[in-house]
């Protein structure tokens, strides 16, 4: 069978762009590599099983196919070939048995399996082709045993293809960067027929530059012609989306698109990687820097000579020292705050005297002799036997930086600010709550802006410190947030004064938010849309009887009535419950009331639920605080008008995690928004 009558057996209107590239691609044996990546529903994985039966049935050679998950293979990547056999209509070729598909023709094998065990990467070498399916979720040391292990055969190729994350990963970091990149043509011409060229357009097409490699045998230096070719592609080159360019085949998906363009209206983050399949880090909704935003608040940033630098930095070893560089300008109007540098001293330099000897070289570049201006992890001053004068580690990083000439103004403190203030306190500056200053992030600092992107936040408003370990050493480290203690530490280093006074007024406003709590009024605020009453009881907590009853209006809880009192009998507070009807009455409290609760259940109109006394009640106030911060009005009338609604909200604004007084009110409160959330 030639290659031109296979290839014209097909209809045209069988493929999609992306399909057509790889044909080319797949018989230019010059080209090793074949990388396509882009956003969701741009068959990707689609396209490259369609190309791979065709290739298989012409030239006879084994193509094994990688996921990094053995278990995810048969729902995902092989589905895919089956559905494009049938659609191509090549049944007759090929017989699918359990992670293989075998060629009737010509017995040439499509092999699927995980790399969940290192060594099946040492038996490739028979196979001409090798997928890496969702090549994101490869380490680069799985890549690079790859690459070493296919070798033996003329134009043996790998092809890889994913969606972009994170500009740090490694694919970009370590490869694409590596790379210098030019566009090429979209034209694909089989055996002298050009495909209409309406049919091949993809977003973008790049191939990498030729280099000189030294023959080791011969010694000759020769050219070594593009090997790599990026097909980046998104759901637009995907007429099973969009339609095709006539409109005479595909499918015009219109609720798929719709999706998407709800995506671009309200997550342009998340448009911007899964919809147009760019290098990018998607929000989850619970970051520590939730405010930071990439278009708003980086920006390219020099050094200006006029002013000092300040560096900050974190010594955990891994995955980096952190050092970020910054520069303040205060004007009458402003305070300027950005951030110019970064440096991650990585293996072999993540040790004190390397790491500092980086941060020398680069003030050295700058041509920078003012004093240089040091802040940091304040756990760096503590003694340490890292060398035989048992310095610390900031001692040392302090005494490197000076043998370079540098003079150096110690800013670190004895003790670290609070993590989940400083978060605050940042995200109050990104949202223009605190007026006069403004924080700008250098567009060069990706490492940084990655970090402040992706840094989440735990139930306590601090940073989660999730652990991930080093497939080749085994190592544990945790992946994020240690720039983002650099840039916390910076702040409420150089803003001190400001700091401070935030930090004061969140402590006395726990539920604040832009510096107050928020209200409605029940005399002017549209309630007719109300979804949900629910009324929370504690009815003896320190002695009070506590009872709010809210309701849910959109995606807002309001707070209706409060009952906050000094411990009556049980009559009354049957009488309270009695008088706040509600969709659902929650009841916490200890053993002794059961008794009343199973009563109460017979003589009340709603259905009433029982819990327990929360064992930590300051944690779930904390863990609940963004929540009403978010989600939760005050009744202003009542506020007002109403004894005990007005002890209740003056309790919430007294509120202080350090002391137990007054806190009847957040208790109440937490309680009610920890099962609230839940429905």
């Amino acid at each position: 069978m030639t290659e031109n009558a296979l290839i014209y057996r097909f209809d045209y209107r069988q493929f999609n762009p992306n399909g057509w590239q790889l044909i080319k691609y797949l018989r230019t044996p010059s080209v090793r590599f074949i990388v396509l990546y882009g956003g969701s529903s741009s068959a990707k994985s689609y396209s490259t099983a369609q190309a791979t039966l065709i290739m298989t049935l012409f030239d006879g050679e084994n193509t094994l196919i990688f996921r990094k998950v053995g278990a995810s293979i048969e729902k995902s990547i092989y589905e895919d070939f089956r559905v494009s056999c049938r659609q191509l209509h090549m049944e007759d070729y090929f017989k699918f048995t359990r992670n293989t598909i075998r060629c009737t023709y010509n017995g040439a094998r499509i092999d699927f399996t995980g790399l969940d065990d290192s060594e099946k990467i040492k038996g490739i070498s028979n196979y001409k082709r090798v997928q890496l399916e969702e090549f994101s979720e490869f380490e680069e040391s799985d890549f690079k045993q790859i690459r070493k292990r296919l070798r033996g055969k003329h134009g043996q190729q790998i092809i890889a293809t994913f969606n972009p994350i994170k500009d740090t990963h490694w694919i970009k970091k370590s490869w694409i960067d590596g790379e210098k990149w030019h566009d090429v043509p979209m034209d694909v011409v089989i055996d002298g027929n050009r495909i209409p060229a309406e049919l091949t357009q993809v977003k973008s097409l790049r191939m990498n530059e030729p280099k000189s490699i030294m023959n080791p045998r011969t010694g000759e230096i020769t050219d070594h012609a593009p090997d790599t070719v990026l097909i980046q592609s998104t759901y637009l080159n995907n007429f099973w989306v969009v339609g095709s360019p006539n409109g005479d085949y595909g499918y015009y998906d219109e609720q798929c698109v719709a999706d998407f363009e709800k995506d671009r209206l309200t997550d342009p983050d998340y448009y911007q990687v899964y919809a147009l399949g760019e290098w990018g880090v998607i929000r989850t909704g619970s970051e520590f820097f939730g405010s930071f935003n990439v278009g708003q608040h980086t920006a390219t940033a020099e050094y200006n000579p006029e002013y000092p630098i300040h560096i900050s930095v974190d010594n955990n070893v891994l995955p980096y020292i952190s050092v970020t560089f910054w520069q303040c300008v205060s004007t009458d109007d402003i305070q300027q705050v950005t951030q110019i540098h970064e440096i991650c001293a990585e293996t072999p330099n993540n040790t004190v005297k390397r790491a500092a000897k980086l941060v020398a070289d680069h003030l050295k570049r700058l041509r920078y002799c003012d004093k240089l201006y040091l802040h940091g992890d304040a756990s760096t001053r503590a003694a340490n036997t890292i060398d035989d004068e048992k310095r610390s580690w900031l001692d040392l990083f302090t005494f490197t930086l000076e043998g370079e000439g540098m003079e150096i103004v110690d800013c670190v403190g004895n003790k670290n600010p609070s993590v989940a203030m400083t978060g605050e306190f940042i995200n109050a500056i990104f949202e223009g709550h605190v007026p006069g200053i403004n924080i700008t992030i250098g567009s060069d600092c990706t490492v940084s802006i990655e970090d402040y992107l992706s840094v989440q936040k735990d139930m306590n408003g601090a940073i989660l410190k999730t652990k991930i370990k080093n497939p080749t050493t085994k190592q544990s480290y945790e992946e994020h947030g240690h720039l983002s203690d650099t840039f916390r530490y910076l702040i409420a280093d150089v803003l001190a004064d400001q700091y401070t006074l935030f930090s004061n007024r969140r402590k006395r406003n726990l539920y604040a938010r832009d510096g107050l709590l928020h209200f409605y009024n029940p005399a002017t605020d549209e309630t007719a849309a109300i979804a949900r009453k629910v009324l929370y009881v504690l009815p003896n907590y320190n002695g009070k009887l506590c009872m709010l009853q809210g309701c849910k209006v959109g995606d807002i809880w309001r707070v209706v009535d409060v009952v906050y009192r000094e411990n009556t009998s049980t009559n009354e507070i049957e009488t309270a419950i009695r008088e706040h009807e509600s969709d659902m009455c929650i009841i916490e409290c200890g053993d002794a009331y059961y008794q009343f609760v199973r009563s109460l259940r017979q003589s009340v109109g709603m259905s009433v639920r029982v819990c327990d006394e929360e064992h930590d009640p300051a944690r779930r106030i904390a863990a609940t605080s963004d929540y009403v911060r978010d989600h939760v009005q005050f009744n202003e009338t009542a506020t007002n008008e109403n004894g005990d609604y007005s002890a209740f909200v003056s309790a919430l604004l007294d509120y202080n995690a350090d002391k137990s007084r007054d806190i009847e009110a957040s208790v109440l409160l937490s309680g009610f928004v920890s099962y609230v959330v839940k429905i």
